[in-house]
């Protein structure tokens, strides 16, 4: 087994360094997990990324812009690693979401072990996040930095995973949580000046017809019904997040 644990593919997304900080203090053994630093160079600047997304620059170029060579290296090592779980913090309201790229038999089977509250499936990321790269890929975006609640779901979560997967003995608390699935479809653009009504959360469906974002006096209505993930004012440049949707796994 060959499990890699990846933090500050953006960085300034802190919380994986206290994630790492924990899950060291387990002792799993050094030829079965791996903690990498994804993008140093951001982290030290504490910026999201040096030129562009890391989590938008897989499988990278050898002789491209900063993030693309840290791609281009990391991608060997993620696509020989059994499960790959990347930590991430998020500046918007959403909570205990675990994403993925694709569901497999044994991507569905780690997600039954951790029991998300939510699944997201990034159908629009085009091979480009890191976790497309992984033959099981992960990634745990559970709240802000500074949530220590959020700190303490990932950690706990990463241990029912690991439990699963045979690298660590005794179990966890048995979490009795339903895992809604939402298929992320798309992107919702925000136009600029534009700010989502306060009454708009993630998970909480929008309905056809229903105004979501206004400038004051030019109004955006939704042409589907949709549900909001990672949405915020602050989170993206252009986009307010993605539209989801429920769907049913078995």
């Amino acid at each position: 087994m060959n499990i890699i644990l990846n933090i500050l593919t953006h960085g300034d997304e802190r919380i994986g360094l206290k994630v790492a900080s924990e899950i060291e203090k387990l002792h799993i053994e050094k030829d079965i997990l791996t903690v990498t630093i994804a993008n140093e160079k951001a982290s030290q600047l504490r910026k999201r990324f040096v030129d562009q997304d890391l989590n938008q620059s897989f499988p990278g170029k050898k002789d491209g812009n900063y993030e693309e060579r840290r791609a281009y290296a990391l991608s060997p090592m993620i696509q020989e690693a059994d499960v790959v779980i990347d930590i991430h913090s998020t500046k918007s309201e959403l909570k205990d979401a675990v994403i993925v790229t694709k569901l497999d038999t044994a991507t569905k089977k780690c997600i039954e072990a951790i029991q998300p509250k939510h699944v997201l499936v990034m159908h629009i990321s085009k091979n480009t996040a890191l976790i497309s790269q992984a033959n099981i890929g992960l990634a745990f975006e559970y709240g802000k930095d500074d949530n220590p609640v959020a700190l303490e779901n990932i950690v706990g979560d990463i241990k029912r995973l690991f439990q699963h997967l045979g690298v660590m003995k005794g179990c966890p608390p048995k979490k009795n949580t339903v895992t809604e699935y939402f298929d992320i479809v798309s992107e919702v653009v925000k136009p600029k000046g534009h700010a989502l009504l306060k009454h708009i959360k993630n998970y909480t469906i929008v309905r056809k017809g229903e105004v979501f974002a206004t400038n004051g006096e030019r109004e955006l209505v939704a042409e589907e019904d949709f549900y909001p993930i990672l949405f915020g004012n602050k989170n993206y440049k252009d986009i307010f997040g993605f539209k989801g949707k429920k769907v049913k796994v078995r």
